[in-house]
């Protein structure tokens, strides 16, 4: 639909995310599953959506949008953790994946920040 509505996608942000704070034999299964699709799976599927005309135009730019928790573990964060794990080695893997392609002009950014209010979780801190 939006290649029909509005034609070559030249910037994607990978911009979705979910979380949920529990120890991991507290977290339910469906909890686990959702962070995962949200926070790597979505990744992917719209990368693989807009991936195709970057590469044939060498051109675009895509942005993954993980968390410093992709980087450093933190308590009752596992499965979140592990996801956001998952979607830094995504970057890194597709940045080296397109290099070894010669798709030199398709850049990618991997942005981690920190804590960010978003309501998910109350008073977030380090």
């Amino acid at each position: 639909k939006v290649k029909k509505d509005l034609g070559d996608v030249t910037i994607l942000v990978n911009n979705a995310g979910v979380i949920t704070t529990a120890d991991l034999l507290s977290t339910q299964d469906h909890q686990i599953e959702r962070m995962f699709e949200v926070n790597i799976l979505a990744h992917m599927w719209t990368t693989r959506a807009f991936l195709p005309t970057m590469m044939k135009n060498n051109y675009g730019h895509i942005i993954t949008v993980a968390s410093a928790a992709g980087h450093f573990v933190i308590s009752f964060m596992v499965a979140y953790c592990s996801s956001k794990f998952a979607a830094v080695g995504f970057h890194k893997a597709l940045t080296e994946e397109l290099s070894a392609l010669g798709k030199d002009g398709i850049k990618t950014t991997c942005l981690c920040p920190v804590f960010i209010n978003t309501g998910f979780v109350k008073n977030p801190s380090t």
